[in-house]
């Protein structure tokens, strides 16, 4: 009996182990082999968003914001399924998507700020909406790039970092 509950105990701890481990590893796309979900950018300043991965599916968007943010949540074939960061979504032809990392500014009236310091001084006011280009990110802040202005803000206020 005593060697049927440590064999039970045993099972049960790998098990519990393999679901923790399985919950740390990024999933990869069956058609890229790139992680996923991911961020991307429109490429066009005119792309439709499909009900589904083809042609043939209705339009349910039309998006007209050129490097606007999107994530990546599914693949299939030649068509990637993406979300804004309002939740809507839909199916895009990858041909209109680029790799390049860009960010919404998800509330109204957001510092830009001169350093990654919490106290550092603003050097512009963010309205919703405004897209910029991600440089890189370092511990809950954003390094961004708005036209000519380069600085940084929480990651809390943007989506896309």
């Amino acid at each position: 009996m005593q060697k049927f509950t440590l064999f039970l105990t045993l099972i049960f701890f790998i098990l519990q182990k393999s679901i923790i481990f399985s919950q740390d590893k990024n999933e990869l796309g069956k058609v890229t082999g790139l992680e996923i979900p991911r961020f991307v950018s429109l490429k066009k300043s005119k792309t439709f968003l499909r009900r589904g991965p083809g042609k043939s599916y209705k339009i349910d968007w039309i998006l007209e914001r050129n490097s606007y943010p999107l994530k990546i949540i599914a693949e299939h074939n030649h068509w990637r399924q993406v979300i804004d960061f309002q939740g809507d979504g839909g199916w895009v032809y990858f041909r209109l998507l680029s790799g390049k990392r860009t960010i919404i500014v998800k509330k109204d009236n957001i510092f830009l700020k001169k350093t990654s310091e919490k106290n550092s001084n603003p050097i512009a006011i963010l309205k919703y909406g405004v897209i910029g280009e991600l440089i890189n990110n370092n511990n809950g802040v954003c390094n961004v790039r708005f036209k000519d202005l380069r600085g940084w803000i929480s990651k809390d206020d943007i989506w896309g970092c």
